[in-house]
């Protein structure tokens, strides 16, 4: 059904009949200047600060699980701006010059009735419009998945780093918690920092991200209500190489031990009462898995990889039948993801969920464009779409004052400013949740928690590369960006 602004106009044509305002009303009324669908939209602004919302009880609904549609105009700027239905809500994006579209996804009505609420805690001037709201009973249900990859905080917390949360010191954790993240990626490397190989010796020798220290971040991390991705990576290294232990196997052992390693850490991370929901076998594997043997580099490669991942994919349900098995490659454009998946299906391979890596940086996409390329490509495997990594700068450089990894933020505008980062995860998030049907399951950001510390990189004697790319400054301080994964679900 539609909600009609039109057939709503009280008796000074800018008051709205059957909704109810609360906080400062003056600030919601609708407006002739500027529509989608008709002559008039609804505006919220004001000239000073301000806080309000506007509701409409929709009665009379089968109940199912429905979808909000609507068209919006935003200044930006507020501290929160969202469409919702019965609990559920998408922020608005901060685009003003067109109409752009906006979803809520997975309203339930469950007793005939859908609550829509339309707020905003804006700031002076601050402004959005919306029109052709529109509800549907697409009985799709839906939860969206947001957070990050926090691998690297015990290493961090252990050389001193702290984090603040409006001035309060705080468990890192539980900011994210307290800020709406319901999912957190944990990388395992097999022996990583084991000083008598290479490239396993290239990393701290205390062996963050082994298995025992996964194990050990897991379970604090379930521990606080997380769902958790696990990304086995099957090498000692950020890199696809072998571990070192597994370095002369046969390919036949190979798989066995891969099989092995898989089921024996996913069984301690059982005993100890954590359930990973989602398990990726390796890591943006293009180019294949347990190189040189897992290469995809011909037809023969192609099959050795689909073996290998169809072992691990077997080792995962013969633990956890329910967890979902997630394929990372490095990107979202249709050639090269089509090419990477038509030939794993085509060697036999196994998956339960498509992971993409999606920067504007790397991919030179903007959010709208990545969004069209999954809706291209996604329908031809019927899997769902898990973003496993994306960032975007706040600050032009680290706290180093050089450039890091994001030389820049590809053909997006928002500026490397914390309200730029804050901006395009609003925009992002929004055209990730209008892949069609709902196909985009969430996403997970890289890094937010790799802040400044001294005497740490990316490797030994390396830069920190991702410490303007956070969700905290340089000091630990949260930034605006969390307000985007609270104000979304």
């Amino acid at each position: 059904m539609k909600v009609d602004f039109e057939a709503r106009l009280g008796a000074s044509n800018s008051a709205l009949q059957g909704w109810t305002i609360e906080g400062y009303v003056p600030a919601v009324m609708l407006n002739s200047n500027d529509s989608f669908d008709g002559r008039y939209s609804l505006l919220l602004s004001n000239p000073a600060p301000y806080k309000t919302t506007a509701t409409l009880l929709i009665t009379n609904l089968p109940n199912g699980y429905y979808s909000l549609t609507a068209w919006t105009k935003n200044s930006g700027g507020q501290k929160a701006c969202y469409l919702a239905g019965n609990g559920r809500l998408t922020s608005l994006p901060p685009l003003y010059t067109n109409w752009t579209q906006t979803v809520v996804r997975g309203i339930s009505v469950t007793n005939g009735q859908c609550l829509i609420r339309i707020s905003s805690e804006a700031n002076a001037s601050n402004w959005c419009r919306l029109d052709d709201l529109t509800l549907t009973n697409d009985n799709i249900p839906y939860n969206f998945l947001k957070g990050g990859d926090i691998s690297e905080l015990p290493r961090l917390e252990h050389y001193g780093a702290k984090f603040y949360d409006g001035g309060v010191p705080m468990d890192c954790l539980q900011i994210l918690k307290n800020h709406g993240c319901n999912l957190v990626r944990i990388r395992m490397y097999n022996d990583p920092g084991n000083p008598k190989y290479s490239p396993a010796n290239r990393l701290d020798p205390l062996g963050w991200q082994n298995p025992s220290r996964t194990l050990a971040l897991c379970q604090r991390a379930k521990a606080m209500g997380f769902q958790i991705q696990l990304s086995i990576y099957y090498s000692d290294y950020w890199s696809t190489d072998k571990p070192h232990d597994w370095a002369g196997l046969s390919f036949p052992a190979l798989t066995n031990a891969l099989y092995t390693y898989t089921r024996t850490n996913l069984m301690a991370l059982t005993n100890a009462g954590v359930y990973p929901e989602y398990i990726s076998l390796g890591n943006e594997i293009n180019g294949g898995i347990l190189v040189p043997d897992g290469a995809n580099t011909n037809a023969a490669g192609w099959r050795n990889l689909a073996q290998l991942l169809n072992t691990g994919y077997a080792a995962v349900k013969s633990v956890l039948p329910a967890g979902q098995v997630v394929i990372h490659v490095s990107c979202v454009d249709s050639n090269t993801t089509c090419w990477f998946f038509d030939n794993l299906l085509s060697a036999g391979g196994k998956f339960d969920v498509i992971g993409c890596s999606y920067y504007p940086f790397w991919t030179r996409l903007a959010t709208e464009q990545a969004r069209d390329h999954i809706n291209r490509w996604q329908g031809n495997y019927g899997k769902p779409v898990l973003i496993m990594e994306t960032g975007y700068n706040w600050a032009t450089n680290t706290c180093d004052g050089w450039p890091g990894q994001l030389r820049d933020n590809g053909p997006e505008s928002f500026p490397s400013t914390p309200l730029g980062q804050k901006n395009y995860l609003l925009k992002c998030f929004n055209d990730l949740k209008l892949v069609n049907n709902g196909n985009c399951i969430g996403v997970l950001y890289w890094d937010p928690i790799f802040i400044c510390v001294p005497g740490q990189g990316w490797e030994n004697g390396a830069r920190n590369v991702v410490g303007n790319t956070t969700l905290f400054d340089f000091n630990g301080s949260t930034l605006p960006a969390l307000d985007a994964f609270q104000f979304n679900n």
